[in-house]
């Protein structure tokens, strides 16, 4: 009875460990990448390619899809763009700066900084080599800046790869912020201080205290980066200029609609920042593209093909 009863444990035991390896398709397969800003993604699969946009291998999937709208405020209509990337580890989701410097204050063409990232897809970041006296910056784990005036909303990104922010970040707010998800046990990785924050828990935001100077108002060209989940994520880029675009309501309204699941969505440099990759490569064809500061990229972590 006792033989019988320890093989039938040892039966079940043999299961469950199956079961948790087959949940875990190609886990041993990713490798976690270094926080050092040099480091880069590693390179990409010929075979993940399943289309021009859609990549996949064991520890990332990103899709992107399209529609043509007309919006309220543009003069015509727009192509908008979004990206949807769900990836195996924080570490993934990555930012470059131009020259790979903060002290460099040359901009660089984002072509060109994508070029060696191994990037699955990448966007611009904010202005924040623009203005050395404004903003919280920190990039890949490496703190930078500490100016903030309470006319901007922080985006924070930690070591889990989760989102957070201050609106109207003050250093009052910001102190309080970066406290509170220290005592959590973790660490801020990334943050940006363009904003606003667009959609918080599924919610558009309120515009209306958002400063004349961010052209609330304007059609024109926006991108956005979002988060969905437990490391899952969107894109949203929106083409434009010369009068053709989404103001920010509109934007924000429109990720709600691609997105309804959104935590998290933050508005980045528009206008002729504007810039989306895939494989490196530019998505849109508006030609008044300018040098920027750097870029915010999602890499595989995956080993060997």
């Amino acid at each position: 009875m006792k033989a019988n009863v320890l093989r039938w444990c040892a039966a079940a035991l043999m299961l469950a460990l199956l079961a948790t390896f087959f949940s875990t398709p190609g886990l041993s397969e990713v490798d976690p990448l270094p926080l050092e800003m040099l480091v880069r993604g590693r390179p990409l699969k010929q075979s993940g390619w399943k289309s021009d946009v859609e990549y996949e291998d064991e520890s990332i999937h990103m899709v992107m899809d399209s529609a043509i709208r007309k919006p309220k405020s543009s003069k015509g209509k727009v192509t908008c763009r979004w990206v949807r990337v769900s990836i195996a580890d924080p570490s993934q989701l990555r930012t470059v700066m131009s020259n790979d410097s903060y002290e460099d204050p040359t901009q660089a063409r984002p072509a060109a900084m994508a070029k060696d990232l191994n990037a699955v897809v990448a966007c611009n970041d904010d202005f924040m080599k623009y203005k050395y006296d404004l903003g919280y910056v920190v990039r890949q784990g490496v703190f930078y800046r500490n100016a903030v005036d309470g006319s901007r909303d922080i985006l924070l990104i930690d070591d889990r790869g989760d989102f957070s922010f201050v609106k109207n970040a003050t250093a009052d707010g910001m102190a309080a912020k970066t406290e509170e998800i220290a005592n959590e046990g973790r660490n801020v990785v990334n943050s940006f201080s363009f904003g606003p924050v667009l959609v918080a828990d599924g919610e558009v935001q309120d515009f209306s205290q958002v400063p004349k100077s961010m052209e609330k108002q304007l059609a024109t060209q926006r991108i956005a980066i979002c988060q969905l989940g437990e490391l899952e994520y969107g894109i949203v880029e929106i083409d434009g200029g010369n009068g053709n675009g989404m103001n920010l309501t509109e934007l924000a309204t429109y990720i709600t609609l691609v997105f309804p699941e959104c935590k998290v969505a933050y508005n980045l440099d528009g206008g002729g920042s504007t810039n989306l990759m895939i494989n490196g490569k530019r998505v849109h064809k508006t030609p008044n593209s300018r040098s920027i500061s750097g870029l915010i990229y999602f890499a595989s972590a995956a080993m060997g093909d």
